[in-house]
């Protein structure tokens, strides 16, 4: 106790600015600054980790299978019946999608072309993401289509011109007789209906004209499957990697896009291993304030030494001294960081700067675990940092011990 408080009273006493005094500041700002910029960054991450998984979620099917071999497969009746039946399984669709070519108005562009099933809106979580519009792919005997956002700004879609169609054009899968025919692609007219909020150039249009305009009557591109239950979507993958073997390829919401959390982690590792090292230089002047510290007090070691206080005590003097600095540096910096997210999750003042986006300001998302992670990697640097200040202590307070 006695350690800390002479350790508090070297830390405040009101004295003409010196090097250790200048150095301890810098270590304390430095600790701070490290800890408040670690912080927002993790929150940063997440935020945006944590909006994929909402999306990707709103848009992709609880399992997803695909072949290992094929663009376009195909699954026997028998097996699909087995698919359906497992319990838990809610519906099971086949999704047929490629690129295609669409046009509206004077403007045209490239977009993903997917046929569902009518009662597959019913199902899917789609209709989470409709902005604007009717979340319906027929009008009577009109097709419609939905429309992603990014397609519907690209081209400045009106959903209240009854004139508007949007014209779709996929090349014939046929052989071409004549030459110099120009009836190369095989086309649709659809009634935007609806938009719905995302990124992605894509339009979704009924299974069967999707099938007619690319002239696949048979087969998909994907099998999509949605489960009652959450919890028990790791054994029906099983279940259905057995039914189907090994050319299949049996994903869960995860594993659809693993590619792109692997890499965000990745990512998120050497940022933390780049502000972590800002942290350990900032130790590092710690480091050197606390041994100028020793040698500044020199007379009050010796002074204490004489009064019969043990070597430890004396060391824990030191280690009190740059103890507090990392302390207080780490908890103002959570402090402000976590204020700063909280301000940009209120109100949103850091713009992504992208006028297309769905969402207009960067997403945070401060979790306790990385309070954890920023305050293990202040204390253990600090720590490391403190080890050499406090063995010159002691040396001196032997070397001044009295006789």
């Amino acid at each position: 106790m006695l350690a800390l408080k002479i350790a508090i009273r070297y830390l405040v006493a009101l004295r003409k600015a010196s090097t250790v005094q200048i150095l301890s500041g810098l270590s304390f700002a430095g600790i701070m600054l490290g800890s408040m910029a670690m912080l927002i960054v993790l929150s940063a991450f997440n935020g945006f980790e944590t909006l994929l998984r909402q999306l990707y979620h709103f848009q992709d099917p609880d399992i997803k299978i695909t072949s290992t071999s094929q663009k376009t497969f195909g699954i026997d009746s028998a097996k699909l019946a087995k698919i359906s039946s497992i319990s838990g399984v809610s519906s099971v669709f086949e999704i047929i999608s490629d690129k295609a070519a669409i046009r509206y108005g004077e403007g045209q562009m490239v977009v993903e072309l997917v046929g569902v099933a009518d009662n597959f809106l019913q199902v899917s979580r789609l209709d989470t993401l409709l902005q604007s519009g009717n979340f319906s792919l027929r009008n009577g005997n009109e097709v419609n289509c939905l429309v992603s956002i990014g397609v519907k700004n690209a081209l400045n879609i009106n959903l209240k011109d009854p004139f508007g169609y949007v014209q779709i054009l996929y090349p014939r899968q046929k052989k071409i007789l004549q030459l110099g025919t120009t009836k190369i692609f095989n086309t649709l007219n659809a009634q935007p209906s609806g938009i719905i909020r995302l990124d992605e150039n894509r339009l979704y249009v009924p299974v069967s004209e999707a099938r007619s305009l690319m002239d696949k009557p048979f087969g998909m591109n994907q099998l999509q499957i949605f489960i009652k239950e959450k919890s028990k979507i790791p054994t029906i993958k099983e279940e259905i990697k057995i039914t189907l073997g090994p050319n299949f390829l049996v994903q869960d919401e995860y594993e659809q896009h693993g590619d792109l959390f692997r890499v965000m982690k990745i990512e998120r590792l050497f940022v933390l291993l780049a502000l972590g090292f800002i942290i350990i230089i900032s130790c590092f002047n710690l480091f050197v304030s606390c041994s100028m510290l020793v040698i500044d007090k020199k007379r009050d070691i010796w002074i204490l030494a004489t009064m019969g206080m043990p070597e430890n005590g004396i060391r824990r003097i030191i280690l009190h001294t740059g103890g507090l600095i990392t302390f207080l540096g780490l908890l103002v910096g959570l402090l402000l960081g976590w204020g700063i997210c909280w301000l940009q999750m209120e109100f949103g003042f850091v713009p992504l700067g992208m006028s297309s986006s769905m969402i207009q300001a960067y997403p945070v998302d401060v979790q306790w675990f990385d309070f954890l992670t920023v305050s293990l990697w202040v204390f253990i640097s600090g720590f490391l940092s403190l080890i050499y200040p406090g063995i010159k202590a002691i040396r001196f307070s032997r070397k001044y011990q009295p006789i």
